[in-house]
């Protein structure tokens, strides 16, 4: 008798815990739910594209003025999986343009502040940080976690390195430079033309190429303009709607509110060759 009821009670503990564990998973699914919903009702996300981009996994490279908007809207949608690589730490004069960072940030490394940026604005995004500069030899290691990769960096070096990367690992990635009021962005994807295919760095120098850092410096918004059309680019990609900027190079100025594209096509003497960079 005694021990009937003692397993009546241990029932009754077992059903108590099952039913707090069933409210607290449908607490969170309707908070995602409530999270997602405007993004959820557009035609070409729905809940098949909501359930492809948490699955996703998206690495960042450059945490500055174009890195920081997109990470902020991937994070936002809801993106998996966030890679945040960048070997600097956070200046004063980032300030004006890298809205991913804050004025108590300064002198701390940007994968950290970005980092703590991100888990606030959703908390269920899961972080991945590379606080340093990525080189050829560690960088095909990090690419394959990844689904696409976001070229955000405002080195020559370091576009043409990742460039040459996501083409050996077949690695999309999507492409952007800056400068003054101008911007540009393209999407690499495997036998599509890629970021040496578009400029011709193979022949011609280095010298005046768009997306070089320049003295003359650069228009936040214009960072922000290129930065939130790579996380399209990206969310696009993922979730497999709309037209790429594949062999396309869209270019823009601010300042004359002009947006165009122009055509691009491998280049049969680009180093990227038909079976990628050695």
């Amino acid at each position: 008798m005694l021990y009937c009821i003692e397993r009546e009670k241990d029932i009754r503990v077992e059903k108590a815990v099952r039913f707090r564990g069933e409210r607290s998973r449908r607490g969170i699914a309707t908070k995602e739910m409530d999270r997602y919903s405007r993004q959820r009702l557009v035609r070409e996300i729905g809940e098949e594209g909501q359930n492809r981009i948490r699955r996703a996994s998206v690495l960042v490279v450059g945490l500055g003025g174009l890195g920081s908007p997109a990470a902020l809207y991937l994070a936002a949608a809801g993106i998996g999986t966030l890679g945040l690589a960048d070997g600097d730490r956070v200046e004063t004069s980032n300030l004006q343009r890298q809205v991913i960072h804050r004025t108590g940030d300064e002198g701390v490394p940007k994968t950290e502040s970005a980092k703590r940026t991100v888990a606030s604005l959703n908390p269920d995004v899961r972080i991945r940080t590379y606080p340093h500069f990525l080189e050829r030899g560690t960088v095909d290691a990090v690419l394959a976690r990844y689904d696409i990769a976001v070229s955000a960096t405002d080195t020559l070096h370091s576009k043409l390195m990742l460039s040459d990367a996501c083409v050996r690992t077949k690695t999309p990635c999507v492409h952007a430079g800056v400068s003054g009021v101008e911007g540009q962005i393209m999407t690499y994807v495997p036998g599509s033309a890629c970021y040496r295919c578009a400029f011709d760095f193979d022949g011609r120098s280095s010298a005046g190429i768009p997306g070089e850092a320049t003295p003359g410096g650069t228009l936040g918004v214009t960072a922000g303009v290129a930065g939130t059309l790579q996380a399209a680019e990206a969310l696009k990609f993922l979730c497999g709607f709309g037209s790429l900027l594949r062999n396309r190079l869209l270019l823009f100025d601010v300042s004359e509110m002009d947006f165009r594209t122009m055509k691009l096509q491998r280049r049969s003497g680009c180093s990227c060759g038909a079976s990628g960079v050695s």
